[in-house]
């Protein structure tokens, strides 16, 4: 998926209480998840590299958004409006 809508205030509404690397981090994992059309890898280390966190705060704020924003599934982890829009996107295409 090449193109996304990021809906403005629904995304300022949903991370007004983050900080701005969490809010980074949290794009960013939203991006990787487009980008892949698929849930995000429950190998940490991997998705920690995916979304460029090294430092402690950065790598504390992944697991962070993944417990607030997403669900762990067996498969990966699922995001509900991620998952609503590719489905969108595949029955446009």
């Amino acid at each position: 998926m090449n193109h996304y809508p990021h809906h403005i205030g629904d995304f300022d509404k949903a991370t007004r209480h983050l900080t701005r690397i969490e809010r980074s981090i949290y794009r960013d994992m939203i991006e990787v998840y487009y980008d892949t059309e698929t849930q995000l890898t429950k190998d940490i280390p991997s998705l920690c590299r995916l979304v460029l966190a090294r430092t402690d705060e950065e790598l504390t704020a992944v697991q962070q958004m993944l417990n607030e924003f997403f669900n762990e599934t067996p498969t990966g982890w699922y995001h509900s409006r991620c998952e609503l829009e590719l489905e969108k996107y595949r029955a446009n295409a």
